[in-house]
């Protein structure tokens, strides 16, 4: 009797965001990082990330949401954005069967290539994708700064126009971003994203309307780095959140920020993801 015989697989754009979020929720459950996701903080996720609802799923056990695919695709390049399987169907194959249909469809469409990230500690899944034929391309990295830090004495930051921000952070960005924080994901930014600058030299994105602020983007002209701008810049955005922690996910390339990090008082996340790739012609 086939163990999955139970669960089905439909579009996630034949599902509603209610049904999408909890099986998005249902599918992290016991991950090594608590999960739980809103209809409306899916609804972004799928307009930043560039989801394809279409070829994306949502899985469902006897009917009751079990878990969820995320595929995103820019051009040639797709990205496995979410994948999370619930406890109802794990532990059958499901998981593997649903990345190698993933795999087989992303070639009939004739993409040049499949990237996903996995969290390190995640060994099941990680080692579920080197099966698969992914190789690990880097180390992404995380950071915070502590609530308990003192507030710097500098005006606070001010908010500049969100599309003002975006244009920069396109102009200013390093060379090969990483999915989440390649600007392309904030060509149609909104609320709750908040867009600060700086002298036209430097600019971030922040969402301020949870428990802790998140930066989702920073970035100087490169023909004005290391003249402090960059500190500058985080100073005054930490002046703004007293008594906040704010932090970055683990999103970055390994080595890029680090030491600017570590002199603004940053600490760097214990956890680490490997972003791996998957050459697909």
């Amino acid at each position: 009797m086939d163990q999955n015989a139970a669960v089905t697989r439909r579009p996630l754009s034949a599902c509603s965001l209610d049904e999408a979020a909890k099986a998005f929720t249902e599918g992290f459950v016991g991950y090594v990082v608590p999960v739980s996701v809103r209809p409306e903080a899916l609804a972004l996720r799928i307009a930043r990330e560039d989801v394809d609802t279409d070829i994306s799923e949502v899985f469902f056990d006897g009917g009751r949401p079990a878990g969820i695919l995320l595929i995103s695709r820019r051009g040639d390049r797709s990205r496995i954005s979410a994948l999370g399987v619930g406890p109802t169907i794990r532990s059958r194959g499901f998981g593997r069967r649903v990345m190698q249909d993933a795999i087989e469809a992303a070639r009939g469409r004739g993409e040049r290539e499949l990237i996903l990230e996995v969290i390190d500690s995640n060994a099941r899944a990680r080692d579920l994708y080197l099966a698969l034929g992914f190789q690990i391309t880097r180390t992404l990295v995380g950071f915070s700064r502590a609530a308990t830090l003192p507030v710097p004495d500098v005006a606070p930051a001010e908010e500049c126009d969100l599309g003002t921000a975006v244009e920069m952070l396109f102009r200013f960005s390093d060379a090969g971003p990483t999915w989440q924080t390649d600007p392309v994901s904030f060509r149609q930014a909104k609320p709750p994203l908040i867009g600060v600058a700086l002298e036209g030299k430097a600019a971030a994105l922040v969402d301020d309307s949870g428990a802790d602020v998140r930066l989702y983007g920073f970035a100087v002209d490169p023909a004005y780095r290391s003249r402090g701008l960059g500190r500058s810049l985080a100073d005054a955005l930490a002046a703004c959140y007293p008594g906040r922690k704010m932090y970055v996910i683990e999103n970055v390339p390994a080595g890029l920020f680090d030491s600017f990090m570590q002199r603004i008082g940053w600490s760097k996340s214990t956890l680490t993801q490997s972003e791996m790739s998957l050459a697909l012609s």
